[in-house]
């Protein structure tokens, strides 16, 4: 069975997005500045010659090609994204370049990191597609206190997650309180938020009933902070937002000053559409640079 597509709810083309698990090995990208670094997070072969109809309003022609979200380490500026900047290289070897590009649904303010192939990339059965790589000048968008000097993709590659995993983190950042956007398509954190975390999901997840995150799986999100006196604990988030825009990514509000530095969830409870359900899965917060792994313990 072909796993669905990712999410685009928000343009009427699908209920909610996919993503396999991350690829087991990444590789570094050139970049602007030599103390910087860029990398592919995760790339998940989600749909074989199975994109519907309704993805001609991604874009033309996509109708009957194959899906392939790419999620990258840092958010991305939108000008320099074109579909010649990747390569997909199958088991055997052939080289494909995507039809379209696109950074649909997750396009809120922080979320551009999301990556949508669409084109030819290989058949699932006989020749899968089994590398993704960055072949043209993908540029990081640059941080507004300039901190964070731009950083340039070329040269990053992931190996291509398989078919059949379940969704898993693979990214998470603490977004400054003076940074979250209010006009956003998902929901919001509450006004008492004293700290959030923004975490991504190499696909969207729902229950298996296809419903949106309640307030048991908000509690199933752990995440551990470190005090002034530099010891840990581990807190449950007050609130979730950034929920119902069909994306994958979740903001966890949090009613603590300690600072958050990585978040888990356990197995068995979120699915992607094909519901396949998430490993256990956790990932440390690295504005920067966040490193990421699942658990199985």
């Amino acid at each position: 069975m072909k796993k669905p597509f990712f999410v685009l709810r928000y343009f009427a083309v699908l209920s909610f997005g996919f993503l396999g698990l991350v690829g087991s090995t990444t590789w570094s990208a050139s970049n602007d500045s030599p103390n910087s670094s860029a990398s592919l997070l995760s790339a998940f072969f989600g749909l074989d010659n199975a994109l519907p109809f309704r993805a001609n309003l991604l874009c033309l022609g996509a109708s009957g090609l194959d899906g392939m979200p790419v999620v990258l380490s840092r958010t991305i500026e939108p000008d320099s994204l074109q579909p010649e900047d990747f390569q997909i290289v199958t088991k055997s070897g052939v080289i494909h370049s995507p039809h379209c590009v696109t950074l649909r649904p997750a396009q809120d303010p922080g979320e551009l990191r999301t990556v949508l192939l669409i084109g030819e990339f290989g058949n699932v059965d006989d020749d899968p597609p089994a590398l993704v790589r960055v072949v043209g000048d993908i540029f990081s968008d640059e941080n507004g206190s300039g901190k964070r000097s731009r950083v340039n993709f070329r040269g990053a590659q992931v190996e291509v997650t398989p078919l059949r995993e379940g969704p898993s983190l693979v990214f998470a950042e603490i977004v400054p309180l003076s940074e979250v956007a209010k006009d956003t398509r998902g929901s919001a954190c509450p006004d008492e938020a004293t700290q959030i975390v923004r975490v991504v999901w190499n696909g969207g997840v729902r229950l298996l009933n296809r419903e949106e995150l309640g307030d048991f799986e908000r509690a199933l999100y752990e995440v551990t902070v470190r005090t002034k006196d530099s010891s840990e604990r581990r807190v449950k988030p007050a609130a979730l937002g950034d929920l119902g825009d069909g994306d994958n990514n979740h903001l966890l509000c949090l009613k603590t000053e300690d600072v958050a530095v990585s978040v888990r969830f356990p197995a068995g409870y979120l699915a992607d559409p094909n519901l396949d359900l998430n490993p256990d899965t956790f990932v440390k917060i690295n504005s920067a640079n966040a490193k990421s792994g699942n658990e199985s313990d």
